[in-house]
């Protein structure tokens, strides 16, 4: 394999971890199992990465910083007005099933190498996740409505990362009418009204309108 340079080394190092976590399984993760993958010795790892634990933080950190600038960019992108947070995750989130790629799987082996190694390291993702929390919790929607949309969503994305059950755009579709139904009755309350009965005729036009 050939090696690298030298900048884009440490993202080499994190893209061949991940390669690993993903073809061998966590367990498999070790410094030994990067320098192999990557093509290089267990000393030039070590030169970026000293540790297993450095080098699963830094994969947690390249993996949620990215998520940020995600939702953060589509959020930007998004008009203005309440569920803007929302309305955010569904169009990047829920437009097309060919977005849920196989390399956004593999990065995201760094949060369950992290649970596995030590969990303090899932530190930076929970931060993310908590910015994207009060986001969706103060989005101008009714309380609850915005956290359901993440956590649908998040739901999703277990499905997916986990092969729980397959992840198709049927699904996608779904599961989007199904959250923009829901935010669309939160803001307009009337939707959820059942139509009036017609009034009775009788009682209009007779003046002994009461049934016996």
């Amino acid at each position: 394999m050939k090696r690298p340079r030298s900048v884009q080394l440490p993202d080499a190092l994190l893209d061949a971890a991940e390669a690993v976590v993903a073809r061998q399984g966590i367990a498999n993760l070790t410094l030994d199992a990067v320098a192999a993958e990557v093509g290089m010795s267990k000393g030039g790892v070590l030169h970026h990465f000293p540790s297993k634990d450095r080098l699963v933080e830094a994969m947690v950190v390249r993996s949620a910083e990215a998520w940020r600038a995600t939702f953060t960019r589509a959020y930007e992108l998004m008009p203005p007005g309440p569920g803007r947070m929302a309305r955010a995750l569904f169009h990047h989130c829920l437009s097309d099933a060919k977005g849920w790629t196989r390399e956004l799987q593999r990065s995201s082996s760094a949060c369950f190498a992290a649970l596995a190694q030590n969990p303090k390291l899932m530190a930076p993702m929970r931060d993310v996740y908590s910015d994207l929390h009060e986001r969706l919790a103060n989005d101008g929607l009714p309380p609850g409505v915005g956290e359901a949309v993440g956590a649908a969503i998040n739901g999703l994305w277990l499905y997916w990362v986990l092969g729980l059950v397959p992840v198709n755009q049927e699904l996608v579709v779904k599961v989007r009418l199904a959250l923009e139904t829901a935010l669309a009755h939160s803001l307009n309350p009337s939707m959820n009204k059942p139509a009036r009965a017609p009034a009775r005729r009788a009682r209009a036009r007779s003046a002994g309108g009461r049934r016996p």
